[in-house]
Formats: structure tokens, sequence, C-alpha cells
């Protein structure tokens, strides 16, 4: 296990650190191919809406700041244990002393976990090799079973690998590139935030084999009676996109859906995916 890249969101109504460490966790994980400042602006709404909480944003093994540091095997198992490494250490409950955490978590209790896609599945490995599970694991447009390769993932992938070989004069080279092999520019200018400058040049900062090694266990693995386990205990939900999500309609897993919303929830429908978060479950944040 390793402790990820990650940084904290908190409301500016918490004034000073000791309201800071009183706050309540929840731990928000990115899909496949992000990272943790796509969720800044969610993130953000998240914590003005339930100032008594704050977000810890990570980074996955082979994503964003993390990029090619950590060792394999790269599974969902191993970023489970990833997030709690990082969850003990970013809380103090893995510090030496209290001056060593960058934020005690004096609010106490198990943190809430927001997955979206592949780190849903990880929210729900998370939850369940934890002693005391989370208050509540939400899952956002995420299949808790086994899936089937689809949605241009592999194509993306492929991009992004040979995309990587060279580096770039820059970021807008980088897109170039990406462009050049088949991705559409909105997809390319995403990918583009995960970029680093080394030697005067840009560089995707993917670690596009550990990358490809968590697609696949996140297709793999099947979590659905973990998911149900939780759900028997009221510490479960999943928000389902209505427009080219991951096709989860008809699932018993299902709680609520956006139906205006396409597989990123946070972006295509933040107020509503708030609204299902807070103002319909209250007493998850209470």
């Amino acid at each position: 296990m390793s402790v990820l890249a990650h940084k904290w969101v908190a409301s500016g109504a918490l004034n000073g650190q000791q309201a800071f460490a009183r706050a309540r966790v929840c731990v928000v994980l990115h899909g496949i191919m992000g990272q943790g400042r796509n969720w800044m602006q969610a993130a953000k709404a998240l914590v003005d809406a339930v100032p008594t909480y704050k977000v810890l944003l990570v980074d996955h093994r082979g994503h964003g700041a993390n990029g090619a540091t950590i060792p394999g095997p790269h599974d969902v198992d191993a970023c489970a244990r990833d997030v709690a490494a990082t969850v003990a250490a970013a809380t103090g409950a893995g510090a030496a002393t209290p001056s060593d955490a960058s934020a005690l978590n004096e609010g106490g209790g198990a943190p809430l976990v927001i997955g979206h896609s592949f780190g849903g599945k990880v929210a729900l490995a998370y939850a369940a090799g934890e002693p005391e599970p989370p208050t509540k694991t939400w899952l956002l447009d995420s299949n808790p079973g086994r899936g089937a390769a689809g949605g241009g993932t592999a194509a993306v992938l492929d991009a992004l690998a040979a995309a990587s070989a060279s580096g770039y004069a820059t970021k807008r080279d980088a897109v170039a590139a990406l462009v050049g092999r088949g991705l559409d520019a909105p997809t390319a200018q995403w990918l583009a935030m995960t970029t680093e400058t080394r030697g005067g040049e840009v560089f995707f900062a993917y670690d596009v084999d550990c990358v490809r090694d968590l697609y696949d266990a996140y297709l793999a693995t099947d979590l659905g009676d973990a998911a149900r386990e939780l759900a028997a205990d009221g510490r479960f939900g999943l928000v389902a996109a209505g427009r080219g999500g991951m096709g989860l309609e008809g699932s018993d897993l299902v709680t609520h859906a956006l139906p205006d919303a396409g597989h990123n929830v946070h972006v295509d429908d933040l107020p509503g995916l708030l609204d299902i978060l807070v103002a319909q479950n209250k007493t998850d944040w209470a």
C-alpha cells in the first residue's frame, strides 16, 4: 500500500485549524484516467452545502501526481489499501505524534466515501476492508459487478500510450498528438490536465501500464455482494446516469438516477447530484 497524493477541500466557514480538525471527513475517489483535481468544483460545492465536513481528494496510483511512482501489482484491492493508508496519514491516525498530522480528525467516526466510475469500485473494496465501514458509500455511475470493455476506454488508453512515448514543446502540442491519434478534442484536453514538464518538454504523467491493469481489474472484479451488504445496513447509494452512462438501468442496486446527466454526473448535473447526496439524504451528514 502507498500514501497517495491528496488534497483537502474545506468550507470557508471553518475558521481556524481547530474548526478544520473537528470537521468530519468525506473521501472522493475519481475515475480511470482522472485525478483528484477534476473534482475540485464539486468538492467546493459539497463543503459549502455541508460545512461540517471536509473533503479529501486523492489521486489513484498511476494517476495525477503519483505518476509512475507506485509498484505493482495494480488492482482494485491495492487501490483500496492505498486509500486506507492515505486516509490514516491525512487524518493523523497514522502519525507518530499529533503534530505530524496534516489534519486531525477530531470529528471522529468513519468517513463518508464517494466514488465515481472506477473509484466507485475502489470505494466498495475500501468499505469491505475497514473494521468500521464508512458511514455511507456512494457510487456515481459505477457498476459494482463485472463489466465488459466498452465506451472507447481501450482506444483512449491506446492513444495515450502512443502519445506518452515522447515529449512535446507545449501542452497544446500534447493535445494535438492525442487528437491526431483519433481522440476528440475535449477528451484530449482532459487527459492533458495530467502532464509534467521535464527538461523543458511536456510529458503525459500517467503510468499507462498501471492504468491498463486497473481498468482490466475494474472490469473483472465483482463487488455486487459487498454493495448489497452495505445496502442492507443503509450504508450504500448508487446514482446512475441517464444519458450515455454505464447502462445501469434495471440494476437492483441503483437508488437514484440523474436522467439528464452523462457518465460524468458531477459535471453534467452538479445541482442534481448535490440534491441527491445532501438534500435527500440529510441523515448521512449528521
